[in-house]
């Protein structure tokens, strides 16, 4: 038996020696910490980035442990984009555990309680301003998508104002004065005449303006 135990220990260095040292750090690494990710907490809905990877520069037994108590701070990679959200951003990190999706993805239990889900798009991860849900216009799993609030811009539209100059519509069938684009050509022609002092002289030739053509 203690032969066969020595054994075993020798064939352990030997595949420690073998290996190279990424493969060793690799090989006692922790598992990243992974959380759901909630953008937005309304009284009967969850906007849910999804899931993300905790990145801290705290001891992970410290991470852990405000995970547990939900109050990590910090940076949260979502999923495969590369992407790190601060959790100042955020209205919670919950441990992946707390959190269960339920009804195909339409539905959430946290807390003790039933929530509805609205999936948050990438563009709306940063986004710092109130969100509301539209219906998924594609699926029915999520059923509710997140967007942006605009409803608030309304308030900086002044509906009983003028405008600032007159509009005057002509009947359809109106017609436009014909020599209209005519004057204009003509004016145009004369300013520039104006700037550069050359143009055609009334004997058909070009040049400077004001003097005679070369005979």
């Amino acid at each position: 038996m203690r032969c066969g135990t020595q054994r075993t220990k020798v064939l352990s260095l030997i595949v420690l020696e073998a290996a190279s040292p990424h493969m060793i750090r690799n090989l006692f690494k922790k598992a990243p910490l992974k959380a759901w990710v909630i953008k937005q907490i309304d009284p009967e809905t969850l906007h849910l980035c999804g899931q993300g990877i905790l990145e801290s520069t705290e001891k992970p037994k410290q991470v852990r442990q405000a995970l547990h108590f939900e109050q990590y701070q910090g940076g949260v990679r979502m999923g495969d984009t590369g992407i790190v959200l601060n959790t100042r951003r955020l209205a919670a990190v919950v441990p992946l555990h707390r959190l269960r999706l339920v009804e195909g993805g339409r539905e959430a239990e946290w807390q003790g309680r039933s929530w509805t889900i609205s999936q948050v798009p990438q563009r709306c991860w940063d986004y710092d301003g109130r969100l509301v849900t539209q219906k998924n216009p594609i699926s029915d799993s999520p059923a509710l998508i997140s967007t942006e609030d605009v409803s608030c811009l309304g308030q900086y539209i002044n509906r009983d104002g003028t405008p600032p100059g007159e509009v005057v519509f002509r009947p359809v069938n109106a017609l436009e004065d014909p020599l209209q684009d005519t004057q204009a050509a003509i004016k145009d022609v004369r300013e520039r005449r104006k700037r550069t002092k050359k143009g055609w002289r009334e004997d058909g030739s070009w040049g400077p303006l004001g003097e005679p053509p070369e005979e």
